[in-house]
């Protein structure tokens, strides 16, 4: 298989880079979840709340660095061609759909980032090192970035939906193998 795009099928590290961000935003997901409902001196899965503090921070800062890395190899190889089974009008939508991916997957850790650095929370990176706090504390825009974290995360569960219901759609009610594009392990 290879590292890049062909003009049918998703390259690699184009795969990798995919699944790798899916994974993870669905750990943060349920992580933010649980750190949120879990009680200061309780554990759920033998963590504390400060240990999923520091996990879903840490991943954020991972996060934004693999969508960094995307975006650049999305300029350096070219997409495949449309799926042929798109429909003209599933191909505009997924266009938007796609657009609003990407810049959710910028804007949801730098909220993040803006939020616990500009309320002095800062990050304890895999709860090893202490990064260090550029902006200082600032309570508007710690409180502006936090609302800007939570409405992001609903329009991500929107948009993610779109994304895995038309792949499900396309791949499991009309047996078009439509996923085998992108599915890891999957030959073209």
């Amino acid at each position: 298989m290879s590292l890049k795009n062909s003009a049918t099928h998703y390259g690699t590290v184009t795969r990798f880079l995919h699944w790798a961000v899916f994974l993870l935003f669905a750990h943060q997901y349920l992580s933010g979840n649980f750190m949120t409902r879990i009680e200061g001196d309780h554990t759920l899965f033998g963590l504390t709340q400060g240990n999923y503090y520091d996990w879903h921070k840490s991943i954020g800062v991972i996060l934004l660095l693999l969508a960094v890395l995307r975006i650049l190899w999305r300029k350096l190889t070219p997409l495949p061609d449309w799926a042929p089974a798109l429909s003209p009008a599933e191909r505009a939508i997924s266009h938007w759909n796609e657009t609003l991916l990407y810049a959710c997957m910028i804007l949801m850790p730098v909220s993040g980032y803006l939020f616990v650095m500009a309320g002095d929370y800062g990050i304890k990176l895999f709860g090893l090192h202490d990064l260090v706090n550029p902006i200082g504390k600032q309570a508007l825009l710690a409180d502006i970035s936090r609302v800007a974290h939570i409405v992001i995360s609903y329009v991500i569960v929107i948009v993610a939906s779109w994304h895995i219901g038309l792949g499900l759609k396309h791949h499991l009610f009309e047996r078009n193998g439509f996923l085998r594009r992108m599915l890891p392990f999957c030959k073209p």
